[in-house]
């Protein structure tokens, strides 16, 4: 066994000699320079790819609280959230009614962020977000994050689908689909496909959806009255 194990090692001691020789080591192996060449640019190029991905986000949310600040009591007046004089948009309809995941009015439940906010009315918060049109959107309540400051209006669109490149539009705005399996044969098929795979079988075709539209797209709620 002793001489199996010593001759492995040999051979273990020539092969990285060899590599050394012609230049091949473990840093070569992650820059995507050894032999096996397009493999292993592939790699790096994803790795690269994931990183540049990460950093990009990483920057979002710390810009996000170096935007526009509220400071002081959070009051709720005819249907309106306010802090000091100011009027603050934490959502629409749909979000405002979604469980939220961390406990803003420190009451030790999850509950949705309508609720959430009602536990603070009358108590002093800080607000981050961005001014719009003497309206704070807000992303942060107090630091603890609530969303991507955006501010969405709900929309009937009524028009033909049209598909650009992969990409679905209705009366110009962009439809942006969840990607996963549909619930209900929207097209009409007889197949529950992929959602996008659905819209395809509408493309051409007049269509009217309604839901959160912002920045030009459209978050859909409902396709020809039937639920996303």
């Amino acid at each position: 066994m002793k001489r199996y194990v010593a001759a492995g090692l040999l051979v273990a001691i020539i092969a990285v000699a060899a590599m050394a020789g012609a230049g091949i080591g473990i840093k070569n192996v992650f820059d995507g320079e050894n032999v096996h060449g397009g493999a292993n640019k592939w790699q790096a190029r994803m790795h690269e790819m994931a990183e540049a991905k990460m950093k990009a986000r990483r920057g979002i949310y710390r810009d996000l609280l170096n935007l526009d600040r509220g400071e002081g009591m959070l009051s709720y007046e005819e249907g309106m959230f306010y802090v000091d004089g100011i009027e603050i948009y934490f959502g629409d309809a749909w979000w405002l009614n979604h469980t939220i995941r961390s406990d803003y009015d420190g009451d030790g439940e999850y509950e949705t962020v309508w609720n959430e906010l009602l536990g603070l009315v009358g108590s002093n918060v800080t607000v981050n977000g961005r001014l719009v049109n003497e309206t704070l959107v807000a992303s942060h309540i107090n630091g603890m994050f609530l969303r991507i400051p955006f501010k969405t209006e709900f929309m009937v669109l009524n028009g033909v689908i049209e598909q650009v490149n992969g990409t679905f539009y209705i009366d110009g705005y962009k439809i942006i689909l969840p990607r996963r399996m549909a619930r209900s044969d929207y097209d009409g098929d007889g197949l529950l496909e992929r959602m996008h795979v659905e819209l395809q079988g509408l493309a051409g075709s007049v269509a009217t959806i309604d839901g959160y539209a912002f920045n030009g797209k459209i978050r859909p709620l409902h396709i020809n009255g039937i639920a996303i």
